[in-house]
């Protein structure tokens, strides 16, 4: 996994998370997936050395 590649990665699980959260309760189960996905693609880009840091998605003004 490049840097680039988990950036992209991590980026895109942020948003889905964040659109999940959003039609709760009926994407409990997704958003308990993809926050899964995420860990597991943070620990990764970690062990490989990729710095990957994004600011919460949502905290955006509505």
């Amino acid at each position: 996994m490049t840097e680039t590649t988990a950036e992209q990665l991590i980026f895109t699980l942020s948003v889905a998370q964040e659109i999940a959260s959003l039609e709760s309760p009926d994407y409990d189960l997704v958003l308990l997936l993809i926050q899964k996905a995420l860990q597991v693609a943070k620990e990764e880009a970690s062990r490989r050395g990729a710095i990957v840091d994004f600011d919460d998605v949502s905290q955006r003004e509505h």
